[in-house]
């Protein structure tokens, strides 16, 4: 079974956080997005080329090896989904490192 379920799910992440990493491109064109969604397009890359190499490992070979690391990378694809899509205000140039969050009020505004 899993000989024919991991290769499909490796495809399906891997294509699914390329289309998500070009979305959040769309949505934020912005370099710091580019630097920081880019795990996201290497991570799929990868997972697509797992799945091309999945069919060339014998079964009886570093199978446990194989699977976990392709649920491990599945895992981080959809970690770094949900992190690149997230909606994050924009840096405002206030340096807070240091301070607590009493001195701010919700927006992150001096208190």
């Amino acid at each position: 079974m899993t000989q024919g379920l991991f290769p499909l799910a490796a495809f399906i992440f891997g294509a699914g956080a390329i289309v998500i990493y070009f979305v959040a491109l769309a949505m934020r064109p912005k370099v710091v997005r580019i630097l920081n969604g880019g795990g996201l397009f290497f991570t799929g890359l990868g997972l697509i080329q797992a799945a091309v190499w999945f069919r060339d490992t014998p079964t009886s070979v570093a199978w446990f090896n194989r699977d976990v690391a392709i649920v491990a990378l599945c895992l981080a694809a959809v970690i770094q989904s949900l992190s690149v899509l997230r909606n994050r205000k924009a840096w405002d140039g206030t340096d807070r490192r240091g301070e607590t969050a009493a001195e701010h009020g919700p927006e992150g505004e001096p208190a």
